[in-house]
């Protein structure tokens, strides 16, 4: 490296802690240790390491950063300033304030240049591995090795709290395991976290750890410029195993009062500290929010090279595109997920074995999807032969075996849930995942961040109720469906036969967000009402009341709606008038206007009940204070499925016998 190249990178290290420091005062909120003890890092990456377009901060080539370590998201937003991403001056000044871009912890959407929303640790280094491996498999599948139309590589900066997390341990095991030499973690090893010194909670050799995992490993100097490049650039040269770059840090950088403290690592320092960091760094105590004039013409020059590796790429792009037009084109129909104009047609008229699980008529639909929506791409977490999500002419992605569609993630719920996202954030792919609805804990705060990204994503959680049977309690799921159903942007859909099955395939391919899909390891009879379209609107009139005066209306999910419809008959043949609704989403049925949701749900109806062999939690907004629950407020058992359920009450006739009785 060149005497005056690295003297303005130094430069911008100090520049990224001044803005940092600034905020942080600013907003008397923040975490500036790390922005002081990763500047140099960060400045290397941004300008010179990495390869981007802020002018196009969408360029399907462009390497990516995900700050993992979200708190320190100060050390990001200077970095977007500085590289031109559209991370405003004005946002920054206003860090954490209402309306600002710069908001605590990284959201993606807020400005260009956020890959992730990251803040929960770990979630963005899985995230970053699903991006990485998306990345590889979009290469293979085109064949553009040789061409480097996919080369990007995937930075992330990781705390020890990332590295401390289990999703880590889970994702980066994977990660060697497949190869992925494309991923690069620069691990901020300060020896601080925010409870203390980490060596009070943390004595494991990481570097060991990872090479075990299949990584390569070092450890550098993470303010040495010089010995970052070289592990940089020695990094992106490594083939056959993913990089792990231990940067030996001093959180606070800088600070004479609270630097190697963990003081520094979540609160403001002060104005004073900052005055006296900024002295002892060389940065002007004046103007607030500086930027040096040698800073933004040196980035200014970045800018055009980076337009100029853009166009580049696209030169070789087209001269690609024209010796291989129909992969061209195929290319396009990932880029923007485009789906067949008779999608719906095509699903509805999908034959079905009669009398099919749930889990059994999803996995007929995904082998038409896999043959109409190439980018369409499902993995399961060991599960793929139960849970039904295995694409059987998709093959199985393998170390350096890339171009399949069938992803076998181990058993690792939470990392697949962050590397599905991160599949979906690479832009090329519509993933999908599974495992038992059980599990679905495991993996909940990624389905969290996935519903706040509105990532287009599909859970097929199966083996959805206490009619599991023989694995008993432990296997059973009873409150996961009520606590799906809490997660804001999530729609979670049940479906109560093969056609209400088809229904929702329809809907999730058309829907915006991630999509929860509920579905059975029993067997489902083949109902005679049940309506593909309208499964689209959440709830609709199954069975109609034989009389204006609706004695009973019941409301079901699942397995249950053919319960409900046997307890109507039951019910009609003493001379009761009885609707059913089958109401395979709650968040479907509230996007509905008003006039129709009225149209189900209101009238001269005596009493409502709710008909669901998980937890009532969340009925009563459709039945009222004075509507009652067929439901499980406790653990099931050990036994075969339909004596659980008989023992619970879940049969026309002792549902019929609990109705009547009121």
């Amino acid at each position: 490296m060149k005497k005056n190249e690295k003297e303005i990178l130094l430069k911008v290290a100090n520049t990224i802690r001044g803005l940092a420091m600034d905020a942080v005062e600013t907003a008397k909120s923040g975490h500036p240790g790390l922005p002081l003890g990763c500047a140099e890092i960060a400045a290397y990456l941004y300008g010179k390491g990495m390869n981007y377009n802020p002018s196009d901060p969408q360029w399907i080539n462009r390497d990516r950063f995900v700050l993992s370590a979200g708190h320190g998201s100060m050390l990001l937003y200077a970095c977007l300033h500085l590289a031109g991403f559209g991370m405003s001056l004005e946002n920054i000044k206003k860090f954490r304030q209402l309306k600002s871009a710069a908001a605590g912890h990284p959201e993606y959407h807020e400005s260009p240049g956020i890959e992730t929303t990251t803040g929960p640790l770990g979630q963005g280094l899985a995230n970053a591995v699903g991006m990485a491996l998306g990345q590889k498999m979009m290469e293979a599948k085109f064949g553009v090795e040789k061409q480097g139309l996919l080369n990007a590589k995937f930075f992330v900066l990781a705390s020890d709290g990332d590295i401390m997390e289990g999703i880590s341990s889970e994702a980066s095991s994977l990660a060697g395991h497949l190869k992925l030499d494309n991923l690069i973690i620069l691990y901020d090893s300060n020896d601080i976290c925010l409870d203390g010194e980490t060596r009070e909670c943390l004595s494991e050799d990481t570097q060991k750890r990872y090479q075990a995992y299949g990584w390569h490993a070092e450890t550098i100097n993470g303010h040495h410029i010089e010995e970052i490049e070289r592990a940089v650039q020695a990094a992106r040269r490594r083939r056959g195993k993913p990089s792990l770059i231990i940067a030996k840090t001093i959180i606070g950088y800088g600070s004479p009062n609270l630097a190697e403290s963990s003081d520094v690592h979540g609160k403001a320092m002060g104005q004073e500290e900052v005055n006296l960091t900024k002295k002892k760094l060389g940065i002007p105590l004046e103007p607030l929010f500086n930027v040096p004039e040698e800073v933004k013409s040196y980035f200014d020059e970045q800018r055009k090279k980076g337009e100029l590796l853009e166009k580049e790429w696209k030169e070789n792009f087209e001269k690609w595109s024209k010796i291989n037009s129909e992969k061209a084109k195929l290319w396009e129909t990932h880029l923007g997920k485009s789906l067949p104009e008779n999608i719906e047609e095509i699903i509805k008229n999908i034959p079905m074995k009669p009398d099919l699980a749930g889990r059994q008529a999803s996995n007929t639909i995904l082998q038409v999807l896999h043959d109409q929506l190439p980018f369409i791409i499902g993995g399961s977490a060991d599960l793929s032969n139960s849970d039904a999500t295995l694409m059987k002419a998709g093959g199985i992605v393998k170390p350096r075996q890339y171009n399949a569609r069938n992803l076998k993630f181990g058993v690792r719920e939470f990392a697949m849930g962050a590397m599905t996202s991160g599949l979906a954030l690479q832009g090329m792919i519509f993933p999908f995942c599974g495992t038992f609805l059980t599990f679905s804990d495991y993996m909940r705060n990624a389905i969290r961040l996935a519903s706040f990204m509105k990532l287009k994503i599909v859970y097929q959680f199966t083996h959805d109720s206490i009619w599991l049977g023989e694995d008993g309690p432990t296997h059973q799921p009873i409150e996961h469906v009520a606590a799906l159903r809490t997660i804001p942007g999530l729609t979670v859909i049940r479906p109560a036969d093969s056609t209400e099955v088809k229904g929702a395939w329809a809907e999730i391919l058309k829907h915006q967000g991630p999509v929860a899909l509920i579905l059975t390891r029993q067997s489902l009879k083949d109902l005679p009402y049940t309506k593909f379209e309208d499964v689209a609107r959440g709830a609709y009139i199954l069975k109609k009341e034989s009389r204006p005066q609706v004695d009973y209306c019941l409301l079901a999910t699942g397995s249950e709606v053919a319960l409900a419809l046997g307890a109507a008959d039951k019910l009609e043949a003493q001379q009761k008038s009885v609707r059913v609704v089958s109401f395979p989403s709650f968040e479907l049925f509230n996007r509905q206007d008003r006039v129709y949701q009225d149209q189900v749900l209101t009238g001269p109806v005596r009493q409502f009940w709710s008909i669901e062999a998980l937890s009532p939690f969340g009925w009563h907004q459709y039945i009222g204070r004075e509507g009652k629950s067929i439901a499980m407020n406790h653990f099931g058992l050990s036994a075969p499925g339909k004596v659980v359920a008989e023992h619970f009450g879940f049969s026309v006739d002792k549902i019929v016998e609990r109705i009547l009785n009121g």
